[in-house]
């Protein structure tokens, strides 16, 4: 009996050079998936030439080709794959290429809880699921008119960052070419939000001595086509991890960031947030974490951001 779109499983592919982790996936997740298992990165490649996947996880510390270099071939050879990176270390570098090269889903820390991972799986199958559905959808509108209306978004840049020298130096990188407004406080990001046609957030990674994960996190919720950016020169591995997994970071780069570089991030930037403004159903493949009970981050700020949801009509939610 044939399977039809609406009946079979979703194609799931675990990557990892150990047999006992791919076994143990293939046990956990057999029933729910349709589960694919490769032992090493140019294993996984030929598969994917030959079966498309809703979800890929790969392990990042593997020989001859990480889980990072994978990702960011799976991103070229099937965009639509959603992407998650099993790590057991917290190695820098190798987080902030995941976020900019492979622009994954989900860290999953090892060792893992199955609940836990059992979840963040399921999520990761529903966007890509939800996803497939709109490209059906869209396939049949004029894609001149779907760029146009793209090409129409040209939202404001903000520069959320305490040090005036940083910010003084971003915006002279970036005023030429785009609409920026600046704030050192986050009541003041906040004032903007809600004045200003504002489509991607330049941020350090503290502001006030307060994580801005909080904040983006909360924004990513009420206004999911916000796109932001890190830009620091203080950073680790676990800050960088719940950045993904709380705020959807898009880019994540260590200061100094040279002038071509960082107008070519903001570029691309600002066609993710014309994509999600003009079609926020997308908002789906990025999903956060979402932070119940922010520790750091004021009530009074707390309270403001559920409130813009009601200015931009909570459609992206």
């Amino acid at each position: 009996m044939l399977q039809t779109a609406q009946t079979r499983k979703a194609r799931v592919l675990f990557v990892d050079d150990e047999q006992r982790i791919l076994t143990s996936m293939k046990m956990l997740f057999r029933r729910e998936y349709e589960v694919f298992t490769c032992n090493s990165g140019a294993e996984a490649l030929e598969l994917l030439k030959e079966q498309k996947v809703e979800v890929v996880v790969s392990d990042q510390r593997m020989p001859k080709m990480t889980g990072i270099e994978l990702l960011r071939e799976v991103r070229d050879l099937q965009p639509q794959a959603i992407r998650l990176l099993l790590t057991g270390y917290a190695d820098l570098n190798a987080i902030i290429g995941s976020i900019n090269e492979g622009e994954i889903f989900r860290f999953v820390s090892k060792p893992w809880s199955n609940e836990d991972l059992k979840a963040t799986l399921a999520k990761a199958v529903a966007a890509a699921e939800f996803e497939a559905t709109i490209e059906e959808a869209e396939a049949s509108k004029p894609a001149a008119a779907s760029e146009a209306a793209e090409e129409e978004a040209k939202p404001g840049i903000l520069l959320l960052d305490q040090d005036a020298d940083s910010r003084s130096l971003m915006k002279d990188m970036l005023a030429g070419d785009f609409n920026v407004f600046e704030a050192d406080t986050i009541a003041e990001c906040l004032d903007l939000l809600e004045k200003e046609d504002l489509g991607v957030i330049i941020s350090d990674i503290y502001i006030q001595g307060t994580p801005v994960v909080e904040l983006l996190s909360l924004l990513k919720q009420h206004q999911p086509h916000l796109v932001s950016i890190i830009v620091t020169n203080r950073a680790d591995a676990h800050a960088a991890i719940d950045l993904i997994n709380h705020g959807q970071v898009y880019r994540f780069l260590m200061r100094p960031v040279r002038e071509a570089m960082c107008k070519i991030n903001v570029r691309s930037a600002i066609r993710r947030y014309s994509t999600l403004a003009t079609n926020p159903q997308r908002t789906k493949r990025y999903e956060v974490e979402t932070i119940e009970k922010p520790e750091a981050l004021a009530s009074t700020f707390v309270s403001r951001i559920r409130s813009m949801r009601s200015l931009f009509g909570g459609a992206n939610s």
